[in-house]
């Protein structure tokens, strides 16, 4: 019940996207006390993004016409999109939705909550509301509330909070993040949010002892000219919850740096952490424990293995390359260790039969056209499917990818690789070539784990003027023009095959 709740209220959200925003003190201070998610949408900069009204009207046209008439414009709203909404999801005994906005029009508004609720306008005063069929709109003349009747909260609780102007916002760290944010869209989701199965594994994970109705979880996302940026954070909500999670950080340490000008910078995929094995190790008793099946060989071994990995690991792959009948993919994988059991273990699961040649330091099994080579020398474990490959490769030109050298972790995806090695099968699966057309507008994708609890993930667009909401509603209306193709028999027009026309 939780999970389609905040589905309807997302789905709220999305539908109000194109018509709702709100004042922030005061939309701030009408979030409900017991909100678990809160989303806070500043509308108005995210359609500029998009191209305005011309997008706007594109992906309505492309949605449909029963789509098009259900999603009015902001301007029949009386809604004012120079301002921030807000979304909140309250986890009571009755889960409930909200939506607060600011008003241009009070009149205009008027008319759009009785479409809303389907019920006749009442007033008190300054404050009028609609209520019908669980859901109420109460607004006065430059705040309006859009909800669902729920959890005690009717439209006559909505009404006096409107008269007095209550301070009822939770005063939380969470809410803090999200109300500064210099973002498009930010959420917070409260631990509260979590059902008890969830909350056993997240304990399992992090230890019993975990206050998770004190952790939140804060995600921001922007876009601007040729980038969009995503930022993730856990935020303890108190001094437990602070030194909880200091002390259960999920095995995680800052790296080293040892690999960094192992990688070159030509690869197509680098994902770079650091672990601490033992404290890994220990999560994995407690889950074991919480699973309540015993330890048995098999789980122990994977303990020692686990905790064999100590300090710096890298996985770096080229771009496939066909050779013959064939495809190679240039991989390896660096990592501390301190000794070869992972490598052990590893060729003593393959069984007798596989093609397994021992060398000095470690091992070369055939799998045909590619072969594995592993070795560990020095500390440092390899395993890689270039030929010859016995200890860290060195790079002539280094990656530059700062979370190589600093912080707890990154990733990095050179797109445009990607798409050229799996184009031929892109297009066997997309014949229009809008898929293709809407992937070779991301350049590279690069992320990095700035604390153990927070990392923050860049995409950068090929084109220096493009914006993820325009690519957004390009594929919107791409997909719209792929279905109208599909019922009408014909072949479906690409994006670039329209800009040429």
């Amino acid at each position: 019940m939780l999970r389609k709740t905040v589905l309807s209220g997302v789905a709220l959200a999305a539908a109000l996207l194109c018509g709702g925003a709100c004042a922030a003190q005061d939309a701030a201070s009408l979030i409900p006390a017991d909100a678990a998610v809160v989303v806070r949408i500043n509308s108005g900069r995210i359609l500029d993004k998009m191209g305005g009204d011309e997008f706007v009207s594109n992906v309505m046209r492309a949605a449909g016409q029963e789509a098009a008439e259900a999603v009015s414009s902001p301007e029949e709203w009386g809604i004012d999109l120079g301002k921030p909404a807000y979304v909140a999801v309250s986890n009571g005994e009755d889960v409930s939705a909200t939506v607060i906005m600011n008003l241009s029009d009070a009149a205009l508004f008027e008319r759009a909550a009785q479409d809303f609720c389907g019920g006749r306008v009442h007033r008190r005063g300054d404050v009028a509301w609609v209520e019908n069929d669980g859901r109420c709109a109460v607004f006065d003349s430059h705040v309006a509330v859009a909800a669902d009747v729920g959890g005690g909260r009717d439209a006559a609780w909505w009404c006096r909070a409107l008269e007095h102007k209550e301070g009822v916002g939770p005063a939380t760290e969470g809410i803090r993040r999200i109300m500064e944010a210099d973002a498009d869209i930010a959420v917070m989701v409260s631990g509260a949010i979590f059902d008890e199965d969830e909350l056993s594994m997240m304990k399992g994970i992090y230890g019993g002892d975990l206050p998770m109705e004190d952790i939140t979880m804060v995600w921001s996302l922007s876009s601007g000219r040729g980038v969009a940026e995503m930022r993730y954070g856990v935020v303890p909500e108190s001094d437990a919850a602070a030194r909880c999670l200091a002390e259960n950080t999920v095995g995680m340490r800052r790296v080293e740096g040892r690999y960094a000008d192992c990688i070159p910078a030509s690869s197509m995929l680098v994902m770079y952490s650091a672990i601490d094995g033992a404290k890994v190790s220990e999560t994995l008793a407690r889950l074991q424990l919480l699973a309540d099946t015993g330890e048995d060989e098999d789980f122990a071994q994977l303990r020692r293995i686990v905790e064999s990995l100590s300090g710096d690991i890298a996985v770096v792959m080229g771009a496939p390359v066909a050779d013959g009948d064939g495809v190679s993919a240039p991989a390896t994988i660096m990592a501390q260790v301190a000794d070869g059991e992972l490598m052990d273990f590893a060729v003593r699961k393959l069984g007798d039969g596989a093609p397994v040649e021992k060398t000095d330091d470690g091992y070369v099994i055939g799998t045909g056209g590619m072969n594995i080579w592993m070795s560990t020398r020095d500390g440092n474990m390899v395993m890689s499917t270039v030929e010859g490959m016995t200890s860290l490769p060195k790079a002539s030109d280094p990656a530059a990818l700062a979370g190589c050298r600093e912080g707890y972790g990154a990733f990095y995806l050179d797109v445009k690789q990607l798409l050229a090695a799996a184009r031929p099968f892109l297009e066997l699966l997309d014949s229009g070539g809008s898929a293709v057309s809407l992937l070779s507008r991301v350049d590279r994708v690069e992320s990095i784990a700035e604390r153990p609890d927070s990392f923050r993930c860049t995409v950068y667009f090929t084109d220096g003027g493009d914006n993820l909401y325009r690519i957004l509603a390009d594929a919107l209306t791409a997909f719209g023009t792929v279905e109208d193709a599909v019922e009408g028999g014909g072949a479906a027009e690409s994006p670039a095959d329209a800009a040429v026309e």
